[in-house]
């Protein structure tokens, strides 16, 4: 199953661009009069395919691509990066990433181009997370890259991400690992409780084993839980205890703290190496998207950069 978290680009521009959008939304001088203009898409965006899109999808695609500077660092707009600068590396790579939100209610060229600057700019804004505390990793623990997701086992987005998200973990396991850190969200019955019973379950060493029973039908009340210790051969009576103390309390507390102060606004959200995926959807072809992006900025302490033609 591949599942598609798709937003409203006013959302994207609204939830993740925040006050800056209007800034990062400036196109280059003469842009103004391409904006409004009908143009040919073909012509304005050789060799991309465009037959998924509707001429009107084309329009605010092409026209974006003439209004907007690539990343390859030299003095063109995307288009033109297309058309001349044929060793240019991104301008391709931003078209795909534009024409993934360009169906979106709202979409613009000026909204087109907030949220392709909005991408690129997540590259520089990284927020130092704990992983230390939230091992072991799904994957391997010497894969280059971290992923952490902050999630919650009462959420159903979370229940329906999950398989998705651990086989795509499984099928990069040389590039990528998977921390969970927990966000319960209180509002939803016995969050916390299961938030609890999961760092607990990672200090009995079964902690990926737990996340399953957490993530099953066996719902999420004391019992429950308590089962789920049983069933994995632990010491249900302390788990109880655990929960009757708030043993763990402070540790969810932290969690959920640290990702607010990241940015974080619904669960499931995730980090690549500490940056927040600004993307319109966790589908498969999106994660490897940002993950070779991710693999090129740090192979590269940022963007390659391509040689003016």
């Amino acid at each position: 199953m591949n599942v598609r978290f798709a937003l409203p680009i006013a959302a994207l521009l609204a939830g993740l661009l925040g006050p800056s959008a209007a800034r990062a939304a400036e196109a280059p001088p003469g842009a103004t009069a391409l904006l409004a203009a009908a143009v040919d898409p073909a012509a304005v965006l050789p060799g991309i395919p465009l037959d998924d899109l509707t001429p009107e999808q084309q329009q605010v695609l092409a026209r974006w691509a003439l209004s907007d500077f690539c990343a390859c660092g030299c003095p063109h707009t995307v288009s033109e990066c297309l058309r001349t600068h044929h060793a240019c590396k991104h301008a391709a790579r931003m078209v795909r990433l534009a024409a993934a939100v360009v169906g979106a209610p709202g979409a613009t060229p000026e909204a087109l181009r907030a949220y392709v600057r909005s991408y690129y700019a997540s590259f520089d804004r990284r927020a130092v997370l704990d992983v230390k505390a939230f091992g072991p990793p799904l994957g391997k623990e010497d894969a280059p890259l971290g992923l952490v997701e902050f999630s919650d086992f009462t959420c159903p987005f979370c229940q329906i991400l999950r398989p998705q998200l651990e086989q795509f973990v499984a099928e990069r396991h040389e590039r990528l690992k998977l921390y969970y850190r927990p966000f319960p969200i209180e509002s939803h019955p016995n969050a916390l409780e299961a938030a609890q019973a999961g760092e607990w379950g990672r200090d009995q060493g079964v902690f990926w084993p737990m996340h399953d029973l957490l993530f099953g039908a066996g719902g999420h009340d004391v019992e429950a839980l308590v089962n789920h210790a049983r069933t994995l051969g632990k010491d249900p009576t302390d788990l109880r205890q655990a929960l009757a103390e708030g043993r763990y309390a402070a540790k969810v507390r932290r969690s959920q703290l640290e990702a607010r102060a990241a940015g974080l606004r619904s669960t499931p959200t995730l980090y690549l190496e500490g940056r927040r995926l600004i993307v319109p959807d966790y589908t498969d072809w999106m994660l490897e998207f940002t993950l070779q992006d991710e693999e090129e900025w740090k192979a590269n302490r940022g963007w390659a950069r391509d040689a003016t033609p």
